[in-house]
């Protein structure tokens, strides 16, 4: 990876010592806070569980290694419908050259999550697609991993199926502390700083299936030279899907946020008025785009009728929701790639 991705280096103004000192420390007090309402919540769900037992509910099972009951995790459900995703640049902030540049290459948008001694991948419906080990707090049966119902840690990712690997976005939660309340500077700061300190995260290996990897960043301003001069940014020549602008300052929200704004590599010239490499320029440009606005439209007038077809069918997104699907170890989540990047 080149040096321009650093994150420390092009983002991090306000990553200094006195900084971070007391961005942890409020994370120190507000851990002990949680840890009580943690408590409650569990507890809470556990009666749920026993009601649902009680009614002779059936859950299915996955024999993992040996026969273990799994059952469908209202967590994993509410983290994965209370993900951030970006909305259309359809305007220009006056400020955006200070906004971050993050590079989203062609996957599968997903949450990954470290828990219990294990890993899971659930989608947007939390349906859980895959069970593996990683090297994230809780995420495999190693020594110094303690089981804990109570902590996890959980990211915002895009899978890439042609390398295998995952591309790290967001940061919702570490260590059973959710940085959801803390500026995306900071969030993107930490997870780098975090990511540094376990080797082997970007390696497959049999405590780490996938490896996984921060997508590239930058100050914006960084980006109108990088965009002109490459037009490969991933290993194994892996397409740009499109670049999420996020402002310095903006939380983790549920659903889409204007804080948080996309783009697809041929409207940059259109938008941003900054030219890019000619491959950019060609890259999944429909023949007949106009501009940014018509496009979006017809994205959505596409999306509504594949609901209304797919409503009509079948219940699928309540069938995704309410069961859970096995996938072997030695396999990829399977997933429909026929749609990428989901902003």
């Amino acid at each position: 990876m080149e040096h321009r991705f650093s994150t420390h280096e092009t983002i991090g103004a306000k990553a200094c010592p006195v900084y971070i000192k007391l961005k942890f420390q409020q994370v120190k007090r507000r851990q002990e806070t949680l840890e009580i309402q943690k408590q409650k919540r569990d507890q809470q769900i556990n009666e749920r569980r026993n009601i649902k037992n009680d009614a002779d509910n059936t859950f299915m099972e996955i024999d993992e290694k040996k026969n273990e009951t799994v059952m469908p995790s209202n967590e994993a459900y509410e983290l994965a419908t209370s993900m951030m995703y970006s909305e259309w640049m359809l305007e220009v902030p006056e400020d955006i050259d200070s906004w971050i540049a993050m590079l989203c290459p062609e996957g599968k948008r997903c949450c990954v999550i470290a828990q219990d001694n294990k890993t899971k991948t659930v989608n947007k419906f939390g349906t859980t697609l895959n069970y593996y080990s990683s090297l994230f707090p809780y995420g495999c049966r190693a020594s110094y991993n303690c089981p804990s119902h109570r902590k996890r840690t959980v990211l915002d990712c895009v899978y890439s199926f042609k390398l295998k690997k995952y591309y790290i976005l967001d940061i919702i939660e570490w260590m059973g502390v959710p940085y959801t309340d803390f500026e995306a500077e900071f969030r993107f700061y930490f997870i780098q700083s975090k990511l540094s300190e376990i080797p082997g995260i970007n390696e497959k290996s049999a405590t780490n299936f996938y490896p996984f990897e921060l997508a590239p960043r930058m100050v914006t301003r960084d980006l109108y030279q990088l965009i002109l001069e490459k037009s490969q940014f991933f290993q194994d020549n892996v397409d740009l899907d499109g670049i999420n602008f996020y402002y310095p300052e903006s939380l983790y929200t549920s659903g889409e946020s204007p804080l948080v704004l996309w783009l697809k590599p041929f409207m940059i010239p259109d938008v941003l008025q900054k030219p890019v490499n000619d491959h950019l320029v060609q890259l999944h440009r429909p023949p007949d785009y106009v501009n940014i606005f018509e496009y979006s439209q017809n994205l959505k007038k596409k999306n509504r009728r594949f609901k209304k077809k797919k409503n009509s069918t079948s219940n699928c997104d309540k069938m995704e929701v309410e069961n859970l699907v096995e996938v072997e170890m030695d396999k990829d989540p399977v997933i429909d790639n026929a749609i990428c990047m989901e902003n």
